[in-house]
């Protein structure tokens, strides 16, 4: 079992979720082979290189498919994760097809597709401790199976009804237009409860989940916090703060070979790189780095 929570401290997670998932997401056609190497070969080494220059450390969740296609096509990307995992970053389960309706599999399935993930991790040589859902929506079910694998957490709640509002707003405005998202409007639960850690008697999990402001309950997610450096300052400011991020806060919509498309709809795309990049790092210089969540809490 973990130790308790510090009552100050800086975590750190980013979801490697691939150019696809963001198409699914927009009701987008799937993106071309050429997108599918962007995450762990352009926007992995970017991450790497800024928490190496501020000697910060993170949990990088893992999505099984990337990682395998990668692996088929030479592992470059691979490399770079055996290489952070060396490092004392943290590789952690996030799922192998990254469904979003996860929740509504039969439990069979779900474990199938959690231990295709972290069998491929394993082949990395490093024993995953953690599970974050895809969409964050989870449930009991769900949990059932991540604390079948041997893992010590989850940390798939995002306490941001904020977020889950604005979710299914975006869903709606969509399916106005003709267009459906794979994204869920059901999973409410997973947006409402604690900001904090707290162990789970019922599946035998810790729960991490990620951090929201303390009024409006705004995510501290990358969309968000490197929007602007007045969200960025509030991240800064947080006594406990567990910031998530995804692949796509350090991607370059110039270079990295988007679809326009998605680049249109994308918040992250329309923020120049270097702004983005500057608003990290000058919030982990200022909070002194930041942890692993397997490390900050001895899972």
């Amino acid at each position: 079992m973990a130790s308790a929570s510090p009552s100050k401290a800086t975590l750190l997670s980013i979801d490697l979720d691939d150019v696809a998932c963001y198409h699914a997401i927009h009701g987008l056609a799937p993106p071309p082979a050429s997108a599918q190497r962007i995450v762990l070969e352009r926007c992995l080494p970017r991450f790497l290189e800024l928490l190496d220059e501020v000697n910060a450390f993170a949990t990088f969740f893992v999505v099984g498919r990337d990682l395998e296609r990668d692996l088929q096509a030479g592992g470059r990307g691979a490399a770079l994760l055996r290489q952070a995992a060396q490092g004392g970053h943290e590789l952690a389960n996030h799922s192998h097809a990254h469904p979003y309706d996860l929740s509504r599999w039969p439990g069979l399935e779900i474990h199938a597709d959690l231990e295709r993930c972290d069998r491929l991790l394993r082949g990395l040589g490093v024993a995953p401790r953690g599970f974050r859902a895809p969409g964050y929506t989870h449930d009991r079910r769900v949990l059932e199976q991540v604390a079948a694998l041997g893992y010590g957490y989850d940390s798939s709640l995002l306490p941001s009804p904020t977020y889950y509002l604005a979710k299914v707003s975006m869903i709606a405005w969509m399916g106005l237009r003709g267009r459906r998202s794979t994204s869920m409007v059901g999973g409410w639960r997973s947006f409402v409860g604690r900001d904090r850690p707290f162990f789970r008697r019922d599946v035998g999990l810790w729960e991490v989940p990620i951090s929201v402001a303390p009024r409006l309950r705004m995510p501290m997610v990358g969309t968000f916090v490197l929007a602007s450096d007045r969200a960025a300052a509030s991240a800064a400011e947080l006594d406990y703060l567990h910031l998530e991020l995804h692949a796509l806060d350090l991607a370059d919509p110039d270079l990295d070979g988007f679809d326009p498309a998605l680049v249109r709809r994308q918040p992250e795309l329309r923020t120049p790189l270097s702004a983005r990049r500057e608003r990290l790092r000058r919030i982990l210089v200022e909070r002194g780095g930041s942890a692993t969540i397997a490390g900050a809490f001895s899972f």
